[in-house]
């Protein structure tokens, strides 16, 4: 379903030179000349925002306005929802000046420009649109990949039995999955033609750039390892390439790590885009897990583990990734 509400398009006018008065730059320490300079940059990037809702925001209070909030903070121009349970996309797009393409409950792709929802048939893991966008348009994908058999729990038997851990059921259906999406994009630009392509969303699974040998034990997960070959670019890695300086532990931070262990599943991945800037959002319950992570950016400071979570500002279990991307010079 595509949706958007006519009342509800206040939209930010992102792509105007002059959106802040004379005064306002003046008290940004910018002469005008600067701030027109600073307004061309931002017109040549895009800003990517993806996030897994956690169940809609049934699992804490007040989710609808706090989830809304997030997303005012952001002046995001695409964001890609996970988890969206139905409508909880379609009404965040509505509290913003956006509009939802959704193919199913599950996963929606949120634009402030024109947008197209694409048929596809990777639903209820995956849904792509065409966005128009000031970079021309763009085809973009979120993705909620199958959770069962979720591998970090056998950790201890990488990289020994890496095949026994990748046949996994869960695993495997993850991996058919990501390939599905890759599949489905060469078939959508052959018929649409080339254009840059952006896959994001919660995987349920690591990346072999994390999993290399010197921090974790050496995996090449497949799923995400699939995108790598098909020449995306992990955004928070190409940003924060040092695992030990940005670990990127976007599930779950509320969780102990006596009930979860932490890793980065959550993506931007990026193919015909060049990655200017990418960091994590949220809240952190452990000081130790922010304070050596140079991705990370706290949203309402420090958030409550579950079972206590209700009351934490930022309403969900995952970290949402940013990243803001430009055309290759």
């Amino acid at each position: 379903m595509t949706e958007a509400d006519p009342q509800q398009q206040i939209r930010r006018p992102q792509d105007t030179l002059a959106d802040q008065p004379l005064d306002q730059q003046q008290a940004d320490g910018m002469t005008p000349e600067q701030a027109v300079e600073q307004k061309l940059r931002e017109l040549r990037t895009l800003k990517v925002f993806t996030w897994n809702l956690w169940f809609g925001g049934r699992e804490v209070d007040d989710s609808a306005a706090k989830q809304a909030a997030v997303l005012a903070a952001e002046d995001a121009d695409i964001v890609l929802l996970q988890e969206c349970y139905g409508t909880a996309g379609i009404r965040l797009a509505r509290s913003a000046g956006m509009t939802a393409a959704q193919q199913d409950f599950n996963c929606a792709v949120l634009s402030a420009s024109p947008i197209r929802l694409l048929q596809t048939s990777t639903e209820p893991f995956a849904t792509a649109a065409a966005v128009q966008t000031r970079l021309g348009e763009v085809l973009a994908w979120s993705v909620h990949l199958a959770s069962s058999d979720y591998s970090p729990y056998r950790r201890d038997d990488l990289p020994r039995a890496a095949e026994s851990v990748f046949a996994q059921p869960g695993e495997a259906q993850r991996t058919q999955q990501a390939q599905q999406i890759l599949a489905e994009t060469d078939r959508l630009l052959q018929e649409l033609g080339d254009m840059p392509v952006i896959i994001a969303g919660d995987f349920n699974v690591p990346s072999p750039l994390d999993w290399d040998g010197s921090h974790r034990p050496a995996a090449q997960w497949p799923a995400t390892d699939a995108l790598l070959k098909a020449g995306f670019t992990d955004a928070f890695r190409a940003v924060h390439p040092d695992p030990a300086r940005a670990p990127g532990l976007t599930w779950s931070q509320i969780e102990s790590l006596e009930t979860e262990p932490r890793d980065r599943i959550d993506f931007i991945f990026a193919r015909g885009l060049n990655v200017v800037a990418a960091d994590h959002l949220g809240g952190a319950a452990d000081a130790s897990d922010t304070a050596a992570d140079e991705g990370f950016c706290d949203y309402g400071g420090p958030a409550r583990h579950i079972p206590d979570q209700r009351g934490n500002a930022f309403p969900s279990d995952h970290l949402a990734v940013r990243a803001t991307l430009d055309r290759p010079s």
